[in-house]
């Protein structure tokens, strides 16, 4: 029982990330706002690695992509890789301080774009500027939040 009621906790937290990125902003904004649904998911992979990872990583990869209008699975590629790297560290990644945590998932954030931005490069989309790697340094800032509400959230559903 306790399994099948966490189970929603993951899921609509997820959706809760995706819907703030369908949130319309100005296009001056939109590199500045964090990318919450990798944020998300990378807490979830974190917390609870026997129960998300990669094939969570490819649907949220994939609905990131049909939400912002990139080709389809260029974030779902990048967030596999980075999914893959938080499971290999993901006990060592837990002992960091949130400061250590946070520049942790800053750099996967960045090789999430850094991926799909070369994959968008070869299918034909000009890139001329670094501005796509903004949203890792802006989810920087929001890491710590993020992970102490969701810490909230697991703790308070018990979610295992």
């Amino acid at each position: 029982m306790i399994a099948e009621r966490g189970s929603w906790v993951i899921v609509g937290s997820i959706l809760i990330a995706l819907l703030l990125v369908a949130i319309p902003v100005p296009v001056s904004w939109r590199e500045y706002t964090p990318d919450w649904p990798l944020l998300f998911l990378f807490y979830w992979v974190l917390a609870l690695p026997n129960r998300v990872g990669v094939l969570s990583a490819c649907v949220v990869g994939i609905l990131t992509d049909l939400l912002d209008g990139s080709p389809a699975g260029a974030t779902a590629i990048g967030a596999v890789m980075a999914v893959l790297v938080i499971l290999v560290s993901y006990q060592r990644i837990r002992q960091f301080d949130g400061l250590k945590q946070g520049l942790v998932m800053a750099l996967l954030i960045s090789l999430v774009h850094l991926v799909e931005q070369r994959l968008e490069t070869f299918l034909g989309w000009q890139h001329s500027s670094t501005a796509f790697l903004m949203p890792a340094a802006v989810s920087f800032l929001f890491w710590v939040p993020v992970r102490n509400c969701l810490r909230f959230f697991r703790r308070y559903y018990e979610v295992q």
